[in-house]
């Protein structure tokens, strides 16, 4: 693979799927069965050692996906499995990447499914933790437990924050992510306005405090749009010096469950929710206006407290 997504151009309909009823009501899946024919083996291909015999693992995975009459299934190699999407159109694509966090029913292990479709729409910021919720671990089989930042809400995303956050740039990690859940004025933003007159150039910057979950909800969408994505360097700058003052000292009282090397306070949550809900909820959460993309909104905060200079 190099670095460009390959868009599928040749489909083979699966004939006989192993999952029977209906679904349809049940989201875009990917389904391996590792149970039929697992007694079967294949002899070696290699001239070097013609009577070795290998058990035949499943070599291809089936994709099921709304089409015009209900679902409709496809077969697919188990190399596609980690880096399969579909877009907007309704067409396969690859990524020259893996995900991570990618859901797929196995016959013999599947206990626990979590709603997450495999279309990706153009406006999501997509990389290879595009499926990741939470801060730690990818989700392993049964286990629904979640590494969350505590006092937070924000769950996709959160590995691009910690990434940011590992760069050492940033003074005030814990406060920046405990006032985000404050609902009190009390992170300090600077307007800046310049006066001339015809001997003095007077900089005036006024204060405007907001509230933590305001921020959040920017924050929120930042994550996840990606034409709004290329903010969050800025963004979190911004909020960094929100909270010179530690308004939220009591960040250091909470425990940690010390996975986190750099001591954010973290929590493991039990998260039983819609991947699909969490993502639209970040990116529209920013919407409280008359403005009608949330993009709008993003681009004017930032337009209004961050000042460029070429």
């Amino acid at each position: 693979m190099d670095n460009h997504e390959r868009r599928v151009l040749d489909y083979v309909r699966e004939k006989d799927f192993w999952l029977k009823g209906g679904f349809d009501t049940v989201r875009d899946f990917i389904a391996i069965d590792d149970e039929t024919d697992e007694e079967d083996t294949v002899e070696s291909d290699n001239p070097a050692t013609p009577k070795r015999v290998w058990k035949k693992n499943p070599t291809h995975a089936s994709v099921g996906i709304d089409g015009e009459s209900g679902k409709e299934f496809y077969r697919i190699p188990v190399e596609w499995v980690s880096r399969l999407y579909v877009n907007d159109d309704g067409f396969f694509v690859l990524k020259p990447y893996e995900f991570c966090c990618r859901e797929v029913l196995v016959r013999s292990s599947t206990q626990l499914v979590r709603c997450q479709s495999l279309t990706i729409s153009q406006k999501y910021y997509c990389d290879e933790h595009f499926f990741h919720v939470g801060s730690g671990k990818c989700i392993e089989n049964s286990n629904a437990e979640t590494q969350v930042f505590a006092a937070t809400h924000l769950y996709v995303g959160l590995k691009s924050i910690m990434r940011m956050f590992e760069t050492g740039l940033y003074c005030n990690t814990g406060e920046m992510l405990c006032a985000l859940e404050k609902q009190d004025d009390r992170l300090s933003y600077y307007v800046k306005e310049v006066k001339y007159s015809e001997k003095t150039v007077t900089v005036i910057y006024t204060k405007i405090m907001k509230k933590g979950t305001f921020i959040r909800n920017y924050l929120a969408h930042i994550l996840v749009c990606k034409k709004c994505n290329r903010y969050l360097a800025d963004f979190l700058t911004l909020l960094d010096q929100a909270v010179e003052d530690h308004p939220c000292p009591e960040y250091k009282e909470l425990t940690c469950d010390g996975y986190n090397h750099l001591g954010l306070p973290i929590y493991s949550h039990i998260l039983d929710a819609d991947f699909d809900n969490l993502n639209a909820k970040a990116y529209y959460g920013v919407i409280d206006g008359e403005l009608e993309e949330p993009c709008a909104y993003v681009d004017f905060f930032m337009n209004t407290y961050v000042k460029k200079y070429v």
